[in-house]
């Protein structure tokens, strides 16, 4: 959550630097040595603001806003990462700086293209990312306590949104392969002879290589206890970390197919082969559709379908009462 007064500078002296040719033909000859005073006060400010030692962009990146804000941006995750109390703190800050965590922010809420967001989704999805209270204390089905935080049932076995959140991310990418037209099936079974392992998808036309590709979804918890001290050191340690395990089940997949691993973190860091083949899946539907912006929509709309499971996942912790106006926990 940005601060106006924290954009204050980097918009004036952006705006400053892109008029400056403008004001000498305006002002007359006499005056064009003169410093202004308020595009002083806004440097003074803006280096108070960032790191120290850190030098102000020159020449024609003076004009650019993000030139002046980006430091910025830094020093302020720096010093919410110091003051962080707890690993859970930690994790969360280092997720929310993944451009594939904020792809739902960005998203226009459009339902014919499942790009929009209902209300309690909105809801969980903002307390998630900036780690505020999302429901009373209470007593999971499962029979753990579950904090003010919310967050146990994004990893919990027993909650109703686990199941969902993988379904929802695979039929994303599913329906993105028809569009990109590589017909595909779900849950092909026989893909590896005598073993009941079944990939996610599996594409019907050569993906690659001349080989079909297969893939498998998985949305592993950045706040598990498994996984949070190395996602509070690293963010993308857990997707890294399922990638590499659905690399080693799916090992004998590699002699038949072009197998990728897809793993997307509850709070929305992404592992690499994730986000390269979803760049790919993106340039291919564009040359069939001609729009440039199918990478962006399709990464919003997984990262919406991530967001839908959480709160499907938060809100599954209070067993068969799912609603606010039925109980008294949230």
């Amino acid at each position: 959550m940005r601060s106006a007064v924290s954009l204050a500078a980097p918009a004036y002296l952006a705006s400053a630097a892109s008029t400056a040719d403008l004001v000498l033909r305006l002002l007359p000859s006499h005056r064009h040595q003169s410093s202004d005073a308020s595009v002083d006060i806004a440097r003074f400010a803006w280096q108070a603001a960032v790191a120290p030692l850190t030098t102000p962009p020159i020449g024609p990146r003076t004009m650019v806003q993000r030139a002046w804000d980006e430091p910025c941006c830094a020093s302020i995750a720096s010093t919410l990462l110091e003051n962080a109390t707890d690993d859970q703190a930690r994790a969360r800050l280092r997720a929310s700086q993944q451009a594939t965590s904020g792809a739902w922010l960005k998203a226009l809420p459009l339902a014919s293209v499942g790009l929009r967001m209902e209300n309690e989704t909105v809801r969980i999805a903002v307390g998630l990312r900036l780690g505020l209270p999302l429901c009373r204390p209470h007593t999971c089905s499962c029979g753990t306590q579950v904090d003010a935080l919310g967050t146990h049932g994004l990893a919990c076995k027993k909650s109703v949104g686990r199941h969902p959140r993988h379904g929802l991310l695979n039929d994303v990418i599913w329906r993105a392969m028809q569009r990109a037209q590589f017909p595909s099936t779900k849950e092909p079974t026989g893909l590896i002879p005598s073993s009941d392992l079944r990939p996610d998808g599996a594409s019907m036309l050569p993906w690659a290589r001349g080989r079909c590709l297969a893939w498998d979804v998985t949305a592993p918890d950045t706040l598990a206890q498994s996984h949070v001290q190395a996602t509070a050191a690293n963010a993308g340690a857990a997707a890294a970390k399922a990638e590499t395990t659905k690399m080693n089940k799916y090992a004998a997949l590699a002699n038949t197919y072009l197998f990728i691993p897809l793993a997307f973190e509850t709070l929305g860091s992404w592992g690499e082969q994730a986000k390269a083949f979803v760049i790919q899946l993106g340039r291919r539907i564009t040359e069939v559709t001609g729009d440039v912006r199918e990478t962006e929509y399709l990464r919003q709309r997984l990262s919406i379908a991530v967001q839908r499971g959480n709160a499907l996942s938060v809100r599954g912790t209070l067993g068969n009462c799912l609603s606010v106006e039925d109980t008294d926990v949230c």
